[in-house]
């Protein structure tokens, strides 16, 4: 059982490097040659395809081979506020579906510590990379910061420079969960996705400079486009003496 096991978790890190490797659409070697070149039983080899193919990394094609999938969108969370940042490369738009003012509810009153009564304007927009739906998110900030809000704006401006520029609202820091879910009907209609399919649910309640809680939003991202890159400092440069002292410890 260890060495299968070994053996699966070997063959998965050679086809991910593989995929990491080659451009969209790029064809792999076939099942048979990486049996042989990995010693790997066949079965064996093909589980671990199939779990490739469903994540979307690899993309099987019957008589012709398999094929790398579209790469996955990457944000990284760093920087001031914990904001999260695209690649230069991937072009990130908008596109409104719903908009308008409503009471906050009691969901929406408890994240932002307001009561039920109060207004707040709710934006559901899709958002999209290169023209794909990556994201559905479902923004609720308060009416009265925001009055005459432009909301076509969003389609190709970011929020929070919108809130800065316009506003006066400088969002500061955030509580942010991220979830593991299944789409429900709607999601998987508009993110291209069959249903229950795998998403990464995002919830964030941001504040500004005066310590307000202005804004709660839900977004549901495609777990087989999208991940998250976090870079973390654990520490700060010690002294080369001290650090030998502790031996090395970490």
């Amino acid at each position: 059982m260890a060495d299968r096991l070994r053996k699966r978790d070997l063959a998965r890190e050679h086809l991910l490097g593989l995929v990491e490797s080659r451009a969209a659409g790029q064809a792999i070697p076939s099942e048979r040659q990486l049996s042989a070149e990995l010693d790997i039983s066949r079965p064996t080899l093909r589980a671990v395809v199939d779990d490739l193919v469903r994540d979307g990394r690899l993309v099987r094609e019957h008589g012709r081979g398999m094929f790398v999938g579209n790469h996955r969108i990457a944000q990284q969370i760093t920087g001031a506020h914990g904001a999260t940042y695209p690649r230069a490369s991937e072009a990130w738009t908008s596109r409104v579906l719903s908009h308008g003012p409503i009471q906050a509810g009691n969901l929406i009153g408890n994240r932002l510590g307001i009561p039920p009564h109060t207004a707040v304007l709710r934006i559901a927009r899709q958002r999209l990379v290169n023209g794909e739906p990556i994201c559905l998110e479902t923004i609720h900030v308060l009416q009265e910061i925001v009055p005459d809000f432009d909301v076509r704006s969003i389609e190709q401006d970011s929020f929070y420079a919108l809130l800065r520029e316009r506003y006066g609202v400088i969002p500061t820091d955030a509580e942010q969960t991220h979830s593991a879910a299944a789409s429900d009907a709607t999601e998987s209609a508009l993110l291209g996705l069959a249903l229950d399919a795998p998403i990464l649910v995002l919830e964030r309640t941001t504040r500004d400079q005066n310590g307000r809680r202005f804004e709660f939003t839900r977004a549901a991202y495609r777990g087989d486009r999208y991940q998250v890159s976090t870079q973390l400092t654990l520490s700060k440069p010690t002294d080369p003496n001290t650090e030998r002292s502790l031996g090395g410890v970490g």
